[in-house]
This record gives C-alpha cells, structure tokens and sequence, in this order.
C-alpha cells in the first residue's frame, strides 16, 4: 500500500503521521468539549489540515473519539511499563505493594498532562452510547490485566490502587495540583498514600 503524503508548512508528512497529530488535537478538543460538543472542524483547525482530511483519517468523529481514549490507554500502559522497567532485573522480585507505588508514582506524573485524562472522564460520561461503553470496557478491562499480569496484585489491591487512580483522574481534570501547596482539599487529591 502506498504511503500517503502532504505537503503542510514545507514538511511532508505522511498519513500516519497526520493521524497522530489529528489524535494529539482530537484529545484536547474531547477532553474540552466531549464527544457531542467538539467538533472535527475545531480538531482540524488545530492539527492543520482541512475537516474533510479528518473524516477521510476516521470516517467518523466517533471513530476519532474512539481513537483517542485507545491511545490515552496506550500512554499509561507506557509509562507504567517504563516505570516497571526502570526498576530493572529486581523488579521481578519486587512485592507487588512496591510495584503498584511505581506505577502510581507514573500516573502522578500524568495529572499534570490534563488532557489525556480528563479524556477519560469525557469516554465514562459518554458511556450510555453502546460503542463508547464497549471501548471504555474493553480499555478498563485492558488496563486491569495488565496490571494483575505485571504486578501480582491481588484484587482487592488493584482496586485500591483504582481508587487512587480514579481521585487522580478527577484531580488532573479540576487542575487540583494548581492548588495543592496551599489547599488541604487539593492535596488531598493529589497524593497517592499506597501503603
């Protein structure tokens, strides 16, 4: 199949880097104004390239919005991975309390890149639509067995280290670490005390 370029400021670019820089500006935009209140010409404008190109990348804004939360999954199971790894040839001994911290220490990091996880929010507000939910399933489900396969956690761990994530989630979205040196309530949400 041949690759599909354009000429855009005197760069080419080819198709598949032009979808990732239309999933790069979808995530701002969902993470704005949601799936129904974003619109693919916004999603354009801001990756430079005309609306048409973007349908003609996803077919659907849909199909667009689907595409950005499985590559927001896809940057936290990176960076847990990376964060596993960092451990280096110990961290297969490692108790599965201490790698559950390094993954939270990892997503910690994510709060201050508040688009991808307020993109969260957006796909579990928009869930009653069967294809949203079936994605949001299938990326929550995704993310849980990766952390049972590269932790040991049990359940009930990983449903604590959920929990966390999840204040985590909401605390990225309200910008809580903007307050967090001199409000108790927003360090409250931003620290993760995994114990």
């Amino acid at each position: 199949m041949a690759t599909i370029t354009r000429t855009i400021r005197g760069s080419r670019r080819t198709a598949g880097e032009r979808r990732a820089e239309v999933i790069d500006a979808a995530i701002i935009e969902f993470a704005t104004f949601g799936l129904y209140g974003a619109s693919t010409e916004a999603i354009a404008d801001r990756a430079g390239i005309s609306q048409p190109y973007v349908l003609r990348l996803f077919g659907t804004k849909k199909a667009l919005f689907l595409a950005a939360v499985e590559h927001v999954t896809r940057q936290i199971l990176d960076r847990w991975a990376e964060g596993l790894a960092a451990m280096g040839p110990d961290s297969a001994k490692a108790a599965p309390l201490e790698k559950l911290r390094v993954l939270g220490a990892e997503y910690v990091e994510l709060v201050g890149e508040v688009h991808g996880l307020r993109l969260v929010l957006q796909s579990f507000s928009s869930a009653e639509d069967p294809d949203l939910r079936s994605e949001v399933h299938r990326c929550l489900k995704r993310l849980y067995n990766w952390i049972a396969t590269n932790t040991g956690a049990s359940p009930g761990e990983i449903q604590q280290f959920w929990a966390y994530g999840m204040m985590l989630t909401v605390a990225a979205s309200i910008r809580a670490i903007d307050e967090a040196e001199s409000e108790m309530w927003a360090r409250t949400f931003v620290h993760i005390p995994i114990e």
